[in-house]
C-alpha cells in the first residue's frame, strides 16, 4: 500500500481549499455587481460604463473572480482523477472542456475587468476620451472574440457532475447541487443566476471539502 506522505496530504488539503474558496469568491463577486435583482441583460456600452466607472468594490469583486479561474482548474482536474475509473471519459472530456473554460474565464476578467480598473484612475475628461476602445473591448473587437468561447467553462462541469451523479462517487445529495450550480452558470451573464449557481455550488462543494480535509488529517495520524 502506498504511504500517505505530507505531500500527499498537503495536495490533498489544498484541494479542499479550492472547493471552499471558489463559492465564496464567486458569490462576493456576484453579489456586489449593481442591480443585481435584475434579469435584464443589456448590451450597451453607456451602462457598461455606468456600471464599473468609480466603482471599486465591483473591480475587487472582479479580482475576485479571476482568482477563481485556477481555483477551478484545480476542481477539474481533481474531478477527471476521481472519476478516472469509474466514469473517466465524462471526468476526461469534462474536465479538458472545464480547463479551457477556467483559462478563458480569467482573460475575460482580464480584459474586461482590470483594464477598465486602469482606465478608472485618470483623470474624468481622459476616461471619457477613451470612449471609443472602450467600446470596442465591450464588442470583443480583434482577438477578444476568443471570449464568446466563455461557456465552455459550464459546459465542462456540467459533463463532470453529471458523470459524478450518474457514477455515484460522492453521494448524490452533493453532486446533484454541483451539476444543478453548473447548469446554471451556462446562463446569458445575468449576475443574480450567476449568484444562484454559486450557491447551488456550495452546497456540494462545502461538504466535499470538509470530507478532504477529514481525510486528510485523518490520514496523517495513521
Amino acid at each position: 500500500m502506498n504511504e500517505y506522505t505530507p505531500l500527499a496530504r498537503i495536495k490533498q488539503i489544498g484541494v479542499g481549499l479550492a472547493f471552499l474558496l471558489y463559492p465564496l469568491f464567486a458569490g462576493i463577486a456576484f453579489a456586489v455587481h449593481p442591480n443585481l435583482l435584475s434579469l435584464g441583460i443589456s448590451h450597451d456600452v453607456n451602462e457598461k460604463i455606468a456600471e464599473f466607472h468609480g466603482n471599486s468594490l465591483l473591480h475587487f469583486g472582479h479580482v475576485l473572480m479571476l482568482l477563481g479561474a485556477p481555483l477551478l482548474i484545480v476542481i477539474a482536474v481533481h474531478l477527471m482523477n476521481l472519476m478516472e475509473k469509474k466514469a473517466g471519459w465524462w471526468g476526461f472530456l469534462g474536465g479538458l472542456l472545464a480547463v479551457f473554460g477556467a483559462l478563458i474565464l480569467a482573460a475575460d476578467k482580464g480584459a474586461l475587468c482590470l483594464v477598465p480598473s486602469a482606465f478608472d484612475t485618470l483623470p474624468e475628461a481622459d476616461f471619457r476620451s477613451l470612449a471609443p476602445g472602450i467600446a470596442a473591448m465591450f464588442q470583443y473587437r480583434g482577438w477578444l472574440w476568443l471570449l464568446w468561447l466563455l461557456p465552455i467553462l459550464p459546459l465542462g462541469f456540467i459533463l463532470q457532475t453529471l458523470g459524478l451523479v450518474r457514477s455515484n462517487l460522492i453521494p448524490r445529495w452533493q453532486s446533484i447541487p454541483m451539476l444543478v450550480g453548473s447548469l446554471l452558470m451556462a446562463n446569458p451573464d445575468i449576475d443574480l443566476v450567476g449568484l444562484v449557481a454559486t450557491i447551488f455550488l456550495a452546497i456540494g462543494f462545502f461538504p466535499y471539502a470538509f470530507q478532504l480535509f477529514r481525510s486528510a488529517n485523518s490520514r496523517s495520524e495513521k
